[in-house]
């Protein structure tokens, strides 16, 4: 599970579409995501957190800050990463525009650590979108695909 992305690329939100998908849900943001690795899917999950906040293709990605988080399992694991983006976001209006992110075991459950590249929200310069208030544990997964790559599923409460 060790491992880190290829390599920390600007998020394009026109490309949406290969990394994750709204799900149907009546009253909060329910999202899908997708990435070849452990490393991969998290920071996809991270590009759909961003990409429902804010326009981050007007965020700069000068100022760095790192998020390291423990979970028993790969769903509290990611739980715990995007729980402290979005606390980043509503205390410092942190946006980050590319992470690079890594995984590995750490005893009976994850290690992951994430290098976010973004700046303040500047609402003079900066289009802000959704207001997430949480991420939930419903509807909370994380498996790995027979085929082969991982999937999550993630609710924010909006």
């Amino acid at each position: 599970m060790t491992g880190e992305t290829e390599s920390s690329k600007r998020w394009d939100p026109d490309g949406r579409d290969a990394f994750y998908a709204e799900l149907d849900h009546p009253a909060d943001l329910f999202l899908e995501v997708w990435g070849a690795d452990l490393p991969t899917l998290f920071e996809n999950a991270l590009f759909a957190l961003y990409d429902q906040l804010a326009e981050i293709t007007d965020f700069g990605t000068a100022h760095a800050e790192t998020i390291k988080v423990e979970g028993p399992s790969a769903a509290d694991a990611l739980r715990a990463l995007l729980s402290e983006a979005l606390y980043r976001f509503s205390t410092g209006g942190f946006v980050a525009a590319r992470a690079a992110v890594s995984v590995e075991q750490a005893g009976s459950g994850l290690q992951v650590s994430a290098e976010l590249h973004g700046e303040k929200a500047d609402p003079t310069r900066h289009t802000l979108l959704s207001e997430v208030k949480a991420v939930t544990y419903h509807q909370l997964l994380v498996v790995q695909e027979p085929e082969g790559g991982w999937r999550a599923t993630v609710l924010f409460d909006v």
